[in-house]
C-alpha cells in the first residue's frame, strides 16, 4: 500500500502532472460553477413556484376554514340568545315549556342545517328540560368534557375551542353508538357575583371535515398540512390518524413566532397562517419534495460533465507536454535561488550561448534575472527587519503616549473639583502624590518595568483617589514571593483601577473595595483585579469583550482598557490577554495574563 501511495505521489511531484491538474481544475471549476449556479437558480425557481402553489392552496383553505369557524361562531351567538331567553323564563310557569320547545327546535335545526356532529346544552338541574337527554343535560355532565382548566375558570365572552377524543352522544343520534373524536366549540356563562356556571353549551364538529379538506388539497404529494391549537394539539391533519396528537415544543415555538409566515427549519419549509379562532394552519413542504422535481436537471448536468471530461484531459495533456519542456529547465534555475545566502549559486544555462539575446522569451529572461534578484533581496533583508522592529517600537510608544494624557486629565479634573469645593488640603496632597507618581513613572524610562514598580505606581494612584473618595474606597495588594522581579508593560494597572473607582461607586454601591493579586501561572504571571462595585451591564460587557478580542483602541469608549490590551498582546510584551467578568451591583473581575519576562541587557535594548 505504501509503494502505491509513493508512486502516486511521485507522479504528481512532476511539474507536468501539476500543470495537467491545474488545467483540469481551471477547466472543470468554471464548468462546475456554472452548472451549480444553473442548478441552484433552477432549483430556486422550482422552489418558488412550488411554494407559491402551496401558499395559494393555503389561502383558499384558510378562507374555507375561516368561513366554517365564523359560521360556528355565528351559530354560537344565536344559541347564546336562545339561552338568554330560556334563562330569563320562570321554570315553574307554563311558558317555560313553550320556550324550551322553541330552543330545542332551534338547536335541532342548527345541527341539521350546518352539519354539526352534535350540539349539547348544559343547564342547572332545576331548569326546565335539563334532563331531556338528547340535546339538554344537567350542568354536572359538563365535567365529562375536558375543557382546559384555565379557560374554564376565565371563559370571558369568547368561544373555547379544544379537541375531545372518544366523544359519545346518545345512541338515538349516533350511528352504531360508537365514540368519536370531535372538535369542540364551547361557551360558558358564569355568574359575576358567585362565580358559579349558570349554563354552557357545546358545538361538536367532526375533525374529518377539516382533515378531508387538507388531504384533498395536497393529495399525491409529500406536503403535509394540519391545524394546531395554541397549546400544540393537532385539531385536523391531512393524515387523519394524527388528529389529537400534540406537536413537539420546538415545532410549536417555530410556528407561533410573530415573524414571517414562511420559515425554514432543517429541510422543511413551514408556512403558518393564523385562523380567526386562534388556530395555526401549518403547511410543511419538505425539501425532498422540491428536489424530486429537479432530478432530471441534475442528471443532465452530471452526464455533460462525464462526456466533456475525457476530451478536456486529452487536450490538456498535449498542451502541457509542450510547455513543460521549457519549464523543467527553468526549475533548475529556481533551485539556485536561496534567499539570504551572501554568495549566490550559479544559474544553470537556460539557453544556448549562440542564441541571440533579442530572441529571448519571458522564461529565458526570468531565469537570467534570478541571480540579480537574489543579491538585491539579500541586501534589503536586514533593512526590512530593522524597519519592522522600529515600527513595533513606535506603535508601542504611541499607545503609551496616548494613555498618559488620559490619566493626567482625569487626575487634574479631580484636583480642580477639590479646589472648587474649597478642599485645598486635599488638593495639595493630591498634587504631592501626583508629583511622586510621575517622578516614579518618568524615572523608569523603559517600556518594561519591574512588577514591584508597577505595584508602587498603582498604590500611589489609589492614594490619590482615596483623597477624593475618603472611606468610600479601600484596597489590598498581594503578590507572591519573588514574582515582583518579573517585568510588565509600564502603566498597565492604572486604567483598570480607574475604571473600578469611576464606574464602581454608585448609589447602590457607595463603598468599593479593590483587591489586586499577583500570582504565578504556568510560565506566566496572572494579575487579578476584583471589586465589589456597580459592575457592568450585559450589553456594555459584551461590547467591551469584543474590543478586547479584536484588540482595537477606540478613542470614544473603553480607551484605557483597549490601549493596555493592545500593548499587552504584542509578542515583545508577553503575548498578554485580558479577560473581564462582571455582574450588575455585584462587582467586576479583571484577569490579566502574560508570559514571565526577566530583566536582561538584551530586553533592555529591545524595549529602550
Amino acid at each position: 500500500m505504501k509503494k502505491i501511495s509513493d508512486r502516486i505521489w511521485s507522479v504528481f511531484s512532476h511539474f507536468q502532472a501539476k500543470l495537467l491538474l491545474a488545467f483540469l481544475v481551471c477547466t472543470l471549476l468554471p464548468l462546475g460553477t456554472l452548472g451549480f449556479i444553473f442548478y441552484h437558480v433552477t432549483y430556486q425557481i422550482a422552489e418558488d413556484k412550488i411554494m407559491s402553489s402551496a401558499l395559494l392552496a393555503d389561502d383558499q383553505l384558510n378562507v374555507q376554514m375561516n368561513d366554517r369557524i365564523r359560521q360556528t361562531e355565528n351559530v354560537a351567538d344565536s344559541i347564546q340568545y336562545d339561552m338568554y331567553t330560556l334563562s330569563q323564563t320562570d321554570s315553574s310557569s307554563t311558558q317555560s315549556l313553550s320556550v324550551f320547545g322553541s330552543v330545542r327546535n332551534d338547536i335541532s335545526m342548527f345541527k341539521t342545517t350546518f352539519g354539526y356532529y352534535h350540539i349539547s346544552i348544559f343547564l342547572p338541574r332545576e331548569q326546565t328540560g335539563a334532563g331531556e337527554g338528547l340535546y339538554f343535560y344537567p350542568l354536572e355532565d359538563l365535567e365529562s368534557f375536558r375543557i382546559p382548566r384555565q379557560k374554564r375558570l376565565n371563559p370571558g365572552t369568547d368561544s373555547i375551542w379544544f379537541y375531545h377524543p372518544d366523544m359519545q352522544i346518545p345512541f338515538i343520534l349516533s350511528d352504531g353508538y360508537t365514540a368519536r373524536d370531535v372538535i369542540v366549540c364551547c361557551r360558558l356563562l358564569r355568574n359575576q357575583g358567585t362565580g358559579a356556571t349558570e349554563y354552557a353549551y357545546t358545538i361538536l364538529i367532526d375533525p374529518a371535515e377539516f382533515s378531508d379538506a387538507l388531504a384533498d388539497t395536497f393529495s399525491d404529494t409529500d406536503i403535509t398540512s394540519y391545524l394546531a391549537a395554541e397549546d400544540g394539539t393537532i385539531m385536523a391533519h391531512s393524515d387523519a390518524s394524527l388528529c389529537g396528537t400534540v406537536l413537539d415544543q420546538d415545532t410549536l415555538d417555530l410556528i407561533s413566532r410573530d415573524e414571517a409566515e414562511t420559515q425554514k427549519a432543517g429541510d422543511i419549509n413551514y408556512h403558518t397562517a393564523r385562523l380567526d379562532n386562534g388556530w395555526y394552519h401549518v403547511t410543511e413542504i419538505p425539501g425532498s419534495y422540491i428536489r424530486k422535481n429537479t432530478q432530471i436537471l441534475l442528471k443532465t448536468l452530471v452526464f455533460t460533465l462525464l462526456v466533456s471530461l475525457p476530451l478536456t484531459v486529452l487536450v490538456i495533456i498535449i498542451i502541457s507536454g509542450n510547455l513543460t519542456k521549457r519549464l523543467k529547465r527553468l526549475s533548475l534555475a529556481m533551485e539556485s535561488f536561496h534567499l539570504g545566502k551572501n554568495t549566490p549559486s550559479p544559474v544553470p544555462e537556460l539557453v544556448s550561448a549562440a542564441k541571440s539575446p533579442s530572441s529571448y522569451d519571458e522564461i529565458d529572461r526570468l531565469g537570467i534575472t534570478f541571480q540579480n534578484m537574489q543579491e538585491s533581496l539579500n541586501q534589503n533583508m536586514d533593512s526590512i527587519l530593522e524597519l519592522s522592529l522600529s515600527e513595533e517600537r513606535l506603535k508601542y510608544q504611541l499607545l503609551q503616549s496616548q494613555i498618559n494624557p488620559h490619566f493626567l486629565y482625569n487626575i487634574l479634573g479631580s484636583i480642580k473639583t477639590c479646589i472648587s469645593l474649597d478642599r485645598l488640603k486635599t488638593a495639595d496632597e493630591m498634587i504631592t502624590d501626583l508629583t511622586r507618581f510621575y517622578r516614579l513613572t518618568l524615572r523608569k524610562s523603559g517600556d518594561l518595568i519591574a512588577i514591584r514598580d508597577e505595584l508602587e505606581i498603582a498604590r500611589l494612584y489609589l492614594e490619590m483617589e482615596k483623597l477624593c473618595h475618603g472611606d468610600s474606597l479601600s484596597w489590598e495588594i498581594r503578590a507572591e514571593d519573588g514574582i515582583q522581579n518579573f517585568l510588565i508593560c509600564r502603566f498597565t494597572l492604572q486604567p483598570f483601577l480607574e475604571n473600578s473607582i469611576q464606574h464602581g461607586i454608585s448609589r447602590q454601591t457607595p463603598c468599593v473595595h479593590i483587591s489586586l493579586d499577583v500570582s504565578y501561572g504556568d510560565d506566566t504571571v496572572i494579575i487579578t483585579i476584583t471589586d465589589n462595585g456597580a459592575g457592568i451591564a450585559p450589553r456594555q460587557l459584551e461590547d467591551l469583550r469584543t474590543t478586547l478580542e479584536n484588540r482595537t483602541v477606540d478613542y470614544q469608549k473603553h480607551f484605557g482598557i483597549g490601549n493596555v490590551n493592545k500593548r499587552l498582546s504584542s509578542p515583545s510584551f508577553g503575548n498578554g490577554t485580558v479577560r473581564v467578568d462582571s455582574r450588575l451591583n455585584e462587582g467586576t473581575e479583571i484577569v490579566i495574563t502574560f508570559e514571565q519576562m526577566e530583566d536582561s541587557d538584551e530586553e533592555s535594548n529591545d524595549c529602550g
